[in-house]
């Protein structure tokens, strides 16, 4: 096994499959939007706790660079 490697690690999507290879593209879209509504009802708990800190002010330095973008941009 090489150095560093779990062997229960995602290596990209080789190797597994959701099932979505035979789906149209309107089957796939609804497949991703059923997983969000899915992961959402999960973990709403988590995403209605109080961000940390550190994630708050990258949050507010993000929206800050985009806000200045979309002013050049004008």
């Amino acid at each position: 096994m090489l150095k560093g490697h779990h062997p229960h690690a995602a290596a990209g999507n080789a190797g597994w499959s959701v099932g979505s290879g035979n789906l149209t593209e309107a089957g796939r879209s609804e497949l991703l939007k059923d997983l969000g509504r899915q992961m959402q009802h999960n973990y709403r708990s988590m995403l209605q706790e109080p961000a940390p800190d550190r994630i708050k002010h990258l949050l507010e330095r993000l929206e800050s660079v985009s806000a200045r973008e979309r002013h050049e941009d004008l």
